[in-house]
């Protein structure tokens, strides 16, 4: 699978030959410069940052080269969104590297015009060594030495490219792969319009790995003050004060019309309610609360307290809380409101509530 052709290439392109020194040139076209790779590099990069943000979310990107991160989304990168775990990005990661394999070039390669070739037969160097040429280039990530190398190697090759034998060319139509030799047809009448599609790839890939980003939050504090009343009419009965909805639901980011839900900050909202005066000893006394939906449809909660005698009084003591679920919030209608109140002995007294801000 990984076998290189040794039969000489007979056809090569190259670029303004005449004016560059002998030494510049192999058999099979002039060397490829390092800030031509660089680009190409970005470009591959930033095809598999955009598709990440497209299908997985803002998260770190597979990178071409080891060593190289590939965080695609300027810092907004979340560890828990795994590229390896989305069939999009297996798929492309495995598709560059078929690419690159048989004919030399992936999409940003081919953008700028430059192909890794075997030193000896001007070939693409088959799927074998395209796996170990990325394997040695970890030598070439130790203080990015090997990728600088270029710079000053008179064919400039990193590490890994010497220990495989290959070399990056100015071209776009080297000799094919034996493997694929059969389906190129003759003056390869369809090369300009595979680099055109290599180069809307790489705009594309660049537009939603680095384009316009905006994103909101879905973590809110809504507070309200509860009604009050006067308290000779109910004596030995709490009067509630205030009751404050806290979330830290997840947010969302956006960008050019693609959007994700971010990963919560926290383990779902909770409404907390304070209350003056002790509560009744023994007494059957709980916390409830309400999300009221546009449309009418509701969510209620209770959470018991218990309110055996201390000795002191009876126990807990405010405030009190009513936890909801994460899960609930995600599925509510826009523009829904809470409300929260206590019951103690099967009589609600008054609470209050607010709207949300989403």
């Amino acid at each position: 699978m990984g076998d290189i052709a040794t039969t000489p290439a007979a056809h090569h392109e190259v670029d303004e030959l005449s004016t560059l020194d002998p030494a510049d040139i192999s058999p099979f076209g002039q060397y490829a410069r390092w800030s031509r790779r660089v680009v190409a590099f970005l470009l591959d990069n930033a095809i598999l940052a955009g598709l990440m943000f497209v299908s997985v979310g803002p998260g770190l990107a597979p990178s071409m080269l080891p060593g190289l991160d590939n965080d695609g989304s300027l810092g907004l990168a979340v560890g828990d969104l795994r590229w390896s775990e989305s069939a999009w990005m297996l798929g492309a990661v495995i598709a560059m590297t078929v690419l690159q394999a048989y004919t030399g070039a992936t999409p940003g390669k081919r953008a700028v015009g430059i192909v890794v070739v075997n030193r000896d037969s001007g070939r693409p160097v088959g799927l074998v060594t395209t796996v170990l040429r990325w394997l040695a280039h970890f030598l070439d990530a130790i203080l990015c030495i090997g990728y600088l190398r270029p710079l000053w190697d008179k064919e400039r090759r990193t590490f890994a490219d010497s220990l495989l034998s290959t070399v990056v060319v100015l071209s776009r139509s080297p000799e094919p792969h034996p493997w694929i030799a059969p389906l190129v047809r003759p003056g390869r009448p369809g090369a300009q319009v595979v680099t055109a599609g290599a180069a809307v790839l790489c705009t594309a890939g660049a537009l939603f790995a680095l384009g316009p980003t905006s994103s909101t939050s879905g973590s809110f504090l809504s507070s309200a003050t509860c009604t009050t009343w006067d308290r000779t009419t109910r004596p030995g009965v709490p009067q509630l004060s205030e009751a404050t909805f806290t979330s830290t639901g997840a947010g969302t980011i956006s960008r050019w019309g693609v959007t994700h839900a971010l990963p919560s900050t926290g383990e779902g909202s909770e409404i907390t309610i304070a209350w003056d005066g002790g509560l009744p000893v023994d007494a059957d006394v709980s916390l409830e609360a309400v999300l009221t939906s546009p449309d009418g449809s509701r969510l209620e909660y209770s959470t018991p307290l218990d309110t055996d005698g201390t000795g002191f009084g009876a126990d807990p003591t405010s405030p009190g809380t009513i936890e909801i679920p994460a899960n609930d919030l995600r599925g509510i209608a826009p523009g829904w409101s809470w409300s929260a109140q206590m019951r103690v002995d099967g009589v609600a007294i008054p609470g209050c509530g607010g709207r949300a801000p989403f």
